[in-house]
């Protein structure tokens, strides 16, 4: 699988850290309202051309593999829902959200909604469905056939995810007073079905450029360590993300090459907060992918090779921006 211009929605949700599920306890002492804002990112993907054998390091090969657009709308309705007049019970609230998500390559909305029971913890269910097209060479819907990627038509063939997840979240500072007191710490897993409609369960399909998807039941764990400051860099971190499928024979008559791996990626990442409504995250990632026992130069060769171990290499500069009205 080649992850050359997108990740999943919640990876990326978590990198854009300022509107992660970090924030979402705070709105419990406000008054039920909407809110809303605006996320575009953007990245710059580093060529790292694939070599054999076991687990290894690639290094960077050229200078530009990719770049990554999108913009997304988010609105928010919150309603307080105290279940007590304990200091932590009272701040349980409920956020329902509606998106709209927007690139070269695809159109998608999103509905989810989320529940803080405690401070340090957030609940969230939720689904999506879109189309894609494929733009200048980048594969952003398509199905796997005849040893090759082929194009999907747009709007007879749609994506569609639905998820459920659980968010930890802790503050030192709620401990310690002080204004750089506050080491981040949050752990998020989230189980995520992903099919699109019309393809076979066990074929391979590709969606906003990343390939080697198939129908079926995956997880997703993120974990972040971050230390927030009052500063114009208001936040450092490192991001954990690692995601796999629950079962292997998902992939088919690929699941000897595909199913026994879980993706691995670490994401070095600041946020700027440029004023109170408007924010900018920039992150480095180290990403891992497969590695084969033979020398190949597409990604479309893979479903034929064997996968001997885990390769990485560095894969992008990123940034996110975000404004709330």
């Amino acid at each position: 699988m080649k992850h050359s211009l997108f990740k999943s929605f919640f990876a990326c949700a978590i990198l854009a850290i300022g509107s992660a599920p970090f924030t979402c306890s705070a709105h419990a002492d406000e008054a039920s309202d909407f809110s809303h804002s605006l996320t575009t990112d953007g990245a710059y993907y580093f060529k790292s051309d694939f070599q054999k054998g076991k687990d290894h390091f690639a290094k960077v090969t050229g200078p530009f593999d990719g770049i990554l657009a999108r913009t997304t709308w988010k609105t928010t309705y919150t309603i307080p829902t105290p279940l007590g007049e304990n200091p932590l019970l009272a701040k349980a609230s409920l956020e329902l959200n509606g998106s709209f998500e927007f690139t070269p390559l695809s159109i998608r909305p999103i509905a989810s909604v989320s529940f803080s029971p405690l401070p340090f913890l957030v609940l969230e269910a939720g689904s999506s469905i879109g189309t894609g097209w494929n733009l200048l060479g980048f594969k952003g819907f398509c199905e796997y056939k005849n040893d090759s990627y082929k194009n999907l038509t747009p709007f007879s063939r749609y994506y569609h995810d639905h998820w459920l997840g659980a968010t930890f979240q802790f503050d030192t500072g709620a401990l310690i007073d002080g204004d750089w007191t506050h080491v981040i710490l949050l752990a998020n897993y989230q189980m995520i079905y992903r099919d699109v409609i019309g393809i076979d369960n066990g074929k391979l399909w590709a969606w906003q450029t990343t390939e080697g998807y198939v129908n079926g039941l995956g997880y997703e764990f993120i974990a972040l360590l971050g230390y927030q400051m009052p500063k114009l860099v208001d936040l450092i971190g490192i991001m954990a993300d690692m995601y796999g499928f629950y079962r292997n024979k998902d992939y088919g008559e690929y699941a000897s090459t595909y199913g026994k791996f879980m993706r691995v990626d670490f994401n070095f990442l600041a946020r700027l907060a440029l004023n109170k409504i408007n924010s900018i995250t920039i992150s480095t990632r180290i990403a891992s992918r497969r590695s084969f026992a033979t020398d190949h130069k597409k990604s479309e060769d893979e479903p034929h090779l064997l996968q001997t171990g885990r390769e990485w290499h560095f894969d992008r500069i990123a940034f996110t921006w975000e404004r709330k009205f």
